[in-house]
């Protein structure tokens, strides 16, 4: 690999999950439309799909006691199958029209944080749907979290059990990714070895994004971030 390109997906890893680790969000949303200026799309959701399921057991472990398991259950029933049809598609699927898909999960997505407000109680019943599609987009593009998230913050009313239960089906999501493309031959050694020669780099991402959310204003860095998120997202449209 040249050096120019692993320099590239050294950034977009770096960046986007001292992002995630600031903001416990957005990993694959900020490093996705940096990473594929080098990868096709097949070969960066399975470069990431290595660093969130590192990112999971780190802090998965520490959680565990205040894991909802029920909650999990529900949303592993659909997430499994979501995975699965996700793993498909990937595979076979048109490259263009899977980067302009990403770009309008993106803007979605922000459309989504800055309408979100009151709980939706029937909600509360749409588990196995919820898990379908974060199974789903999480094997296309590395972004099951907001759909667990939708379902879990309705589901559920103490903070801590609502975050912790969100770590939860999240490292679950992220072995049962792993698994699938490895099984399915996207996730190839060479993708490996390169994550090997990132993975200081991710550390260091983690290390300074632990020291910089105890230091900023949270809510001015989510702000900047979801603009940076609409540039980006209206890019890979127009691309």
């Amino acid at each position: 690999m040249e050096i120019t390109h692993l320099l590239i997906l050294i950034i977009g890893v770096g960046l986007g999950f001292y992002i995630q680790t600031v903001v416990g969000f957005a990993a694959a949303l900020v490093a996705l439309p940096i990473i594929l200026s080098v990868l096709q799309i097949q070969e960066a959701v399975s470069l990431m799909a290595i660093f969130f399921l590192i990112f999971a057991i780190i802090f998965m472990y520490k959680d565990w006691k205040d894991m909802d398991k029920k909650t999990i259950i529900e949303l592993g029933l659909g997430m499994l199958i979501g995975s699965i049809i996700g793993t498909y598609i990937l595979k076979f699927g048109n490259p263009i029209t899977l980067r302009k898909g990403l770009g309008i999960l993106i803007l979605l997505y922000v459309i989504y944080t800055y309408a979100k407000k009151s709980k939706i109680k029937c909600f509360r019943k749409l588990g196995i749907l919820f898990g379908l599609l974060g199974g789903f987009f999480s094997i296309l593009f590395a972004a099951a979290g907001p759909f667990f998230a939708v379902y879990i913050n309705n589901k559920v009313d103490k903070s801590r059990i609502i975050r912790a239960t969100l770590i939860g089906i999240l490292g679950i999501n992220s072995l049962v990714r792993v698994l699938l493309l490895i099984t399915s031959g996207i996730l190839t050694v060479n993708i490996f070895i390169s994550s090997l020669y990132i993975l200081p780099f991710f550390l260091l991402a983690l290390y300074f994004g632990h020291k910089t959310y105890n230091k900023i204003n949270e809510n001015m860095f989510k702000n900047v971030l979801l603009i940076l998120l609409i540039i980006s997202g209206i890019s890979l449209i127009i691309r």
